[in-house]
């Protein structure tokens, strides 16, 4: 089947060194004697899924922790991924990494490789607040693996912030920004905590416990210049390619344990257990969407970012109350919402027009 709207390709790295206490993701310790094999199962994965792909315009490598398989590893993946698919001139090929991980050999190998783009979990540069995370790395291994990156060739550089835990105040995390804005970066992810269900952090913390601090966060980063163009997310004139295609509810592709893609109104799922995604890489679960539920998908992610949402697929009395109340904007045809913080509410108080 030629995958026609299809331009973005993610690849999901489960592996981890440690478990991190607010980590809900598909990530697992402990079973790094499963890489090769793992990487073999991936390269079959690839092959099938990128059969009648267009030309890719991004590629997202995330986990887990992408930096704990070796260039080696990746020598095959991207040579896999050139063998079954164009990529465009213009490519933005990202990784996730963790700072005490990260060396130049690896940087200069993935470099060397294409990868243009590095995304470096952070998190904080408080020792106190790393552990209350259960980080492995300290202040010192981040700006050294930032540097390390920037030397490497890496121009578009991104960290990972989290906030509202029970360790912030409007100090410390003014403390963090300053401190973010020192190192060669131009785009940051600011999360807020959650306590997702079955993670060590939500059995000992209370969700009354963690502050609200994402207006404070968001003016201080603005001070700074970074811009805020979706809920979590801020640049400095180099907003995330990738991300921003989901954001547009353009369709792609997953392959990896526990990955997703998305193909017409069809969702699939991988196998979130490694074993069994290895013995069946190209297994999947199907999810069939609504013209409903893809209405509802395509408000939601556009109100929570600077893409807005089409004033078309709107029914034109509830845009002008959102205009009238001065709650969204419009921008060449696009409604969007002036704090990003409400875009959950107003999607919620939308209602598709007549769908077929």
């Amino acid at each position: 089947m030629l995958k026609s709207g299809v331009s973005s390709l993610y690849i999901h790295i489960p592996f981890c060194t440690s478990k991190c206490g607010y980590c809900a993701f598909n990530s697992f310790s402990g079973l790094e004697d499963l890489k090769d094999d793992y990487v073999c199962a991936l390269i079959q994965d690839i092959q099938e899924s990128l059969e009648g792909t267009p030309t890719l315009q991004t590629i997202f490598v995330g986990g887990g922790t992408p930096n704990t398989l070796e260039v080696k590893h990746y020598e095959v993946i991207f040579k896999t991924i050139t063998t079954y698919a164009h990529l465009d001139p213009d490519i933005e090929i990202t990784l996730e990494a963790n700072p005490d991980l990260l060396d130049r050999a690896w940087c200069g190998g993935l470099k060397e490789l294409g990868a243009t783009r590095l995304s470096i979990g952070v998190q904080s540069f408080f020792k106190d607040k790393l552990e209350f995370l259960q980080r492995t790395h300290n202040d010192q291994e981040i700006r050294q693996a930032l540097d390390t990156a920037y030397k490497s060739g890496f121009e578009n550089l991104s960290i990972d912030l989290i906030y509202n835990t029970p360790l912030d105040t409007k100090e410390r995390l003014m403390q963090e920004i300053q401190q973010a804005s020192k190192l060669p970066i131009n785009h940051l992810s600011a999360y807020s905590l959650t306590l997702e269900e079955n993670t060590k952090l939500s059995k000992s913390v209370r969700s009354q416990d963690l502050f609200q601090f994402d207006g404070f966060l968001k003016t201080q980063l603005e001070t700074y210049g970074f811009r805020h163009y979706e809920v979590s997310n801020y640049t400095k004139n180099y907003p995330c390619r990738h991300n921003l295609a989901y954001w547009r509810g353009l369709e792609y592709l997953g392959c990896g344990a526990g990955s997703v893609g998305r193909i017409h109104n069809q969702r699939f799922f991988k196998s979130k257990d490694i074993k069994a995604y290895m013995a069946k890489p190209s297994g999947v679960k199907i999810e069939v969407l609504s013209p409903q539920d893809l209405w509802f998908e395509r408000v939601f992610l556009g109100l929570r970012c600077a893409v807005g949402v089409d004033c078309q697929i709107l029914k034109p009395a509830q845009v002008q109350t959102l205009l009238e109340e001065q709650i969204c904007d419009l921008h060449g045809g696009q409604l969007t919402a002036k704090d990003f913080f409400l875009a959950d509410e107003i999607a919620l108080w939308l209602e598709p027009p007549a769908l077929s």
